[in-house]
């Protein structure tokens, strides 16, 4: 009831006059048999995997008791070969869907020739809203579809996230939430949803910064089954032991390969994650540090051709600023 009340919601308003005498000669809330081979999917249906299963189960349902909710269609003409509409008198139309779009495939695959449908008069621009919004409201997307509809919502039609949210009666921090697991890599998102896992799940994982760690990580919450919680726990031990191993480092000029935490206490496999990442630290640090020696050198050098160097090392969290400061010198007279 909610998606017909957000499609009725979204439509242009017309006259009282414009319902009844429209001009296509349909009433708004009228029923229509059209043929399944007239309808078109919409061009802005999010959802990019449909569950083959659960379709079969919806013909078989369909077979014995018919199409309980008409689908929500918009009339389109036909286009002739030069791009322009026809307008003869009868012209030849097809039907894009607006709302509808698992019901249309099981009655493909109950091999019904007509379904019920109603006719809404919109454009473009609100066909693809409504469509985006209609599954956005039956909430069984998976989580990625979820957000990604949520993004065009914003991108194309120039929402904001608390304009979106309301379209489907949600907060706007659970919508932010939604579109923050966009940020993982496709690979990362197809083990996610293989492995059955949630979007708190996948939040969590955001928390690691590189795709390597989220990689090994991911490996371990899938093979010992970690519930959220117990992910949500292990994953904090790690950033913050990665954390306070980095900043440590960062105090010290010299490192020894010997120089390390305790961390013996740590599970097993915390500890073997902590130390592939000191590894990484180890080699960055000391790259850093011949890079700054080197730079060191090239001053002292320009000092034997009068030029007065000096360079000032700021080390922030994620990264070391250099600031060079070269001038002449005074000229002895």
């Amino acid at each position: 009831m909610a998606i017909i009340t957000e499609i009725r919601r979204k439509l242009p308003l017309r006259s009282h006059k414009e319902e009844n005498h429209s001009t296509s000669g349909e009433k708004s809330n009228e029923i229509h048999q059209i043929n399944v081979d007239d309808i078109v999917p919409n061009r802005a249906q999010p959802r990019s995997a449909f569950n083959q299963n659960a379709i079969a189960r919806l013909a078989d349902s369909i077979r014995r008791y018919g199409i309980l909710q008409p689908l929500t269609v918009r009339k389109v003409m036909l286009p002739l070969s030069g791009g322009k509409a026809r307008h003869e008198a009868n012209p030849t139309v097809i039907y894009e869907l607006v709302a509808g779009e698992r019901r249309l495939r099981a009655a493909k695959l109950a091999e019904l020739c007509e379904v019920p449908c109603i006719i809404i008069n919109t454009d473009d621009a609100t066909s693809a809203e409504l469509a985006i919004i209609e599954n956005l409201l039956r909430e069984n997307l998976n989580m990625f579809e979820q957000a990604e509809a949520f993004a065009r919502l914003i991108n194309e039609f120039q929402l904001t996230q608390e304009e979106a949210a309301r379209r489907v009666s949600m907060s706007q921090s659970a919508v932010a939430n939604k579109l923050r697991i966009l940020r993982l890599l496709p690979e990362e998102r197809e083990r996610i949803l293989s492995a059955g896992l949630t979007e708190r799940h996948a939040r969590a994982l955001l928390k690691l910064e590189t795709p390597a760690l989220r990689s090994e990580v991911l490996d371990q919450i899938v093979s010992r089954k970690m519930n959220v919680s117990a992910t949500e726990a292990y994953i904090d031990q790690i950033v913050c032991e990665l954390s306070r191993y980095q900043c440590k480092q960062q105090d010290k000029k010299n490192i020894s390969d010997t120089e390390t935490d305790d961390i013996s206490s740590l599970p097993s496999e915390i500890q073997g994650v902590i130390a592939r990442q000191r590894s990484r630290f180890k080699g960055s640090i000391r790259d850093m540090q011949l890079f700054y020696n080197s730079v060191r050198h090239a001053i002292d050098i320009l000092k034997t051709a009068g030029i007065v160097g000096d360079i000032q090392k700021e080390e922030c969290e994620d990264r070391v600023v250099l600031t060079i400061t070269l001038s002449k010198s005074a000229q002895v007279g």
